[in-house]
C-alpha cells in the first residue's frame, strides 16, 4: 500500500475535489507500465493500492516528483485493533536492526480508543522488550502509525515530494528556454504551482546548432518527469538577428532580441492557449535583467509575464537546477543567439520611447512570421 499526502491541495475549499482528480490523473500518468490495482482518494490522501515490494524503488522514483505531493509512504495496512497493530509493527521491524527508536501516531480518527500517545506507549513497549532502547529525542529511526476512519497504516520511512499543485490545474504558460541554468528553474517553478508548460527555444544556424538543440531537448527531458506531457518549440532566430544588427546599435541589441522573441512568444501563446510567459530573470544578474530593461523588453508581451526567480541570486538557482536535476546538463557548453553581436558595454537603463524609435527602421514581419512558420515542433 502507498500512502500519498498533499498539503496545500487541503487548503482548497468547495474546488478541492477538482485539484484532487488531477492529482490522481497526473500520478496514473507517471505510474504508466507500472502494475498496481487501483489509485484511490481518501480523507485528504491519495492511496495506490500495490504490493509492497514489486517495483517499490521505481514507484518511488516517479511519486517523488509529481507536483502536488507532499510525501508518501510504503504502508503496513491494520486493522484498527491495538492487537493488530501490534503483530504488524513487529513484522514491520524485521526489516530493521534494533536501534534507538520512537513511535509517532497521528490520530485523524478521533473514535479511536487510544490517545496518540497512548498509541505510542502501548507499540513502544512492543519493540522496547524486544532489546529496542527507546529514545524519544534522537531517534534512529522512526515507526509511524495513522489511524484513519477504516484502517491504520504504519511505516518507518517519509518520501519528501515537491509539494505544490498538481501540474494542470493552473492553466497553460509558455516558457522561453535558453538552455543555460536559469530558465530550466524558472519553468519547474511554475510547473510546481500547477501550470503546465510550452517550451519556446530560440537558435542560430551554426557549427554547434545540432549540439545546442540537442541539449534543450535534454533538459525539456529532464523537467517532463514533472508534468504527464511536453511540448517543446525549437524557433530558427538567425535572419530575424541579422535584420536586427543592420538596423540597431549593438548596445541596444540584447534588448531588442529579447523584445522579439516575447513577440513571438506571444504567438506561440495565442497557437497553444496559454495564459502567460515565464522567464528565467533574475534583478541585475545580467544587463538585460535591470529593473529598467526588463520593463522595456517586457512591454512587448500581450500577456503576464512571470519571472519566479527574480529575488533569488545565481547560488540559490544554481542550487535549485542540482536539486530538480537540470544542472550538469545546463552547464554543457552552448550558443546562445541572444549574447550574439552585442557591445561589451550593453545598455543598462533603457526607455521604451528610445527603443521603440530604433525598431521603427526595423521590418521583420516577414520573418517573424517565416520563423514560426519554421519552427520545430518536439513532443517529448
Amino acid at each position: 500500500m502507498i500512502v500519498i499526502h498533499y498539503s496545500e491541495i487541503g487548503l482548497k475549499g468547495k474546488n478541492r475535489s477538482f485539484f484532487e482528480r488531477k492529482l490522481v490523473d497526473n500520478i496514473g500518468v507517471a505510474l504508466k507500465g507500472l502494475q498496481y490495482e487501483s489509485i484511490e482518494r481518501g480523507h485528504k490522501k491519495v492511496v495506490i493500492s500495490a504490493e509492497a515490494d514489486k517495483d517499490k524503488q521505481e514507484f518511488r522514483k516517479r511519486l517523488k516528483l509529481i507536483p502536488g505531493i507532499s510525501y508518501l509512504f510504503f504502508a503496513v495496512t491494520s486493522e484498527l485493533d491495538i492487537e493488530e497493530m501490534k503483530k504488524h509493527l513487529l513484522k514491520l521491524s524485521e526489516s530493521y536492526q534494533p536501534c534507538r527508536f520512537a513511535v509517532d501516531t497521528k490520530r485523524s480518527n478521533k473514535r479511536f480508543p487510544f490517545t496518540s500517545v497512548e498509541v505510542n506507549r502501548i507499540l513502544g513497549e512492543v519493540l522496547n522488550q524486544r532489546g529496542w532502547p527507546v529514545d524519544l529525542t534522537n531517534p534512529e529511526i522512526t515507526f509511524s502509525v495513522e489511524l484513519a476512519e477504516k484502517e491504520a497504516y504504519l511505516y518507518a520511512e517519509r518520501i519528501q515530494g515537491p509539494g505544490g499543485l498538481p501540474v494542470g490545474s493552473a492553466g497553460r504558460l509558455v516558457a522561453l528556454l535558453s538552455g543555460g541554468i536559469d530558465s530550466p528553474v524558472a519553468a519547474y517553478r511554475m510547473l510546481r504551482r500547477g501550470s503546465s508548460i510550452i517550451y519556446l527555444h530560440f537558435y542560430n544556424f551554426t557549427q554547434v546548432t545540432n549540439i545546442t538543440k540537442d541539449k534543450v531537448r535534454r533538459i525539456v527531458q529532464i523537467l517532463q518527469r514533472y508534468q504527464p506531457q511536453a511540448k517543446l518549440y525549437m524557433v530558427p532566430f538567425e535572419e530575424i538577428q541579422r535584420a536586427i544588427i543592420a538596423v540597431v546599435p549593438s548596445k541596444y541589441r540584447m534588448i531588442v532580441y529579447r523584445r522579439v522573441m516575447f513577440e513571438i512568444a506571444n504567438l506561440v501563446a495565442g497557437q497553444v492557449g496559454a495564459s502567460g510567459l515565464v522567464t528565467g530573470d533574475s534583478l541585475g544578474q545580467v544587463a538585460s535583467q535591470t529593473l529598467e530593461n526588463l520593463n522595456v523588453i517586457y512591454k512587448r508581451a500581450k500577456h503576464p509575464v512571470f519571472a519566479p526567480l527574480i529575488g533569488y541570486d545565481k547560488q540559490e538557482i544554481v542550487d535549485m537546477a542540482k536539486q530538480i536535476g537540470t544542472y550538469e546538463t545546463s552547464i554543457l557548453p552552448y550558443s546562445d543567439c541572444c549574447s550574439l553581436f552585442i557591445d561589451r558595454h550593453p545598455e543598462t537603463k533603457a526607455d521604451l520611447e528610445s527603443i521603440e524609435q530604433i525598431e521603427s527602421g526595423l521590418k521583420i514581419e516577414e520573418q517573424v512570421k517565416g520563423a514560426l512558420e519554421s519552427a520545430e515542433i518536439i513532443s517529448v
